[in-house]
C-alpha cells in the first residue's frame, strides 16, 4: 500500500473518479450534483490523501487542521471530513496500516496536533461500532444522510491504540 497527498491536477482527478465511483457507499442515493459539490468543497477546503494497492486507488481521505465552525483556526484539532475505502479492503489489515500511516503523516505535518475528530452516520452501524472502540462521541448533529455522531480522540491515545496492531 502506498499513500500520497494530492498536490497535482492528476491527483485530484484520481480522487474525483474514485469518489464518484464509490459515492453510494455513503448512501444508496447520492445525487451527482450534490456529489460534485462535495468534491469541490473537499478539494478547496481540505487536504486529500489517496491510498493505492499497486496502481489502483483503493481509498481516499480528506482532512483539515481546525474545524469549519471555528474557521479552521483551532489547528490543534485534525478533522477527518471524509474517509472512503473500497468495501473489500475495509475489514483487512490494510485498513489499520492505512490509518497508522495517516496518523504518522499528520504528526509530521502538524506538530501541534492534540485531538482527532471525525463523524459517522448512525445508520452505518459497523463503522459506528468500530469508532466507539477508540473514540468518544462529543456531539450529534443532522448530516446530509441522516443523524451523525461526531467522535473525538486524543491524538496520543489514537497513536497508542493503532500501535497495538503491529
Amino acid at each position: 500500500m502506498k499513500m500520497i497527498k494530492c498536490v497535482a491536477e492528476e491527483d485530484y482527478e484520481k480522487f474525483t473518479y474514485f469518489f464518484l465511483r464509490n459515492r453510494n457507499e455513503f448512501d444508496d442515493v447520492y445525487p451527482i450534483l450534490d456529489t460534485v459539490g462535495s468534491i469541490y468543497t473537499m478539494i478547496s477546503e481540505t487536504n486529500i490523501l489517496l491510498f493505492y494497492d499497486n496502481d489502483k486507488v483503493i481509498a481516499a481521505m480528506s482532512y483539515s487542521y481546525g474545524t469549519r465552525e471555528c474557521n479552521f483556526e483551532d489547528k490543534h484539532i485534525v478533522f477527518i471530513d471524509c474517509s472512503l475505502i473500497e468495501n473489500k479492503y475495509r475489514k483487512s489489515y490494510l485498513f489499520i496500516r492505512g490509518f497508522q500511516e495517516v496518523v504518522r503523516h499528520m504528526a509530521e505535518e502538524n506538530k501541534d496536533c492534540k485531538e482527532v475528530r471525525f463523524y459517522a452516520y448512525r445508520h452505518h452501524k459497523y463503522i459506528h461500532r468500530l469508532y466507539k472502540k477508540f473514540a468518544t462521541v462529543i456531539e450529534e448533529k443532522e448530516g446530509y444522510f441522516g443523524l451523525q455522531d461526531v467522535f473525538s480522540v486524543e491524538f496520543d491515545r489514537l497513536v497508542t491504540y493503532l500501535g497495538h496492531f503491529k
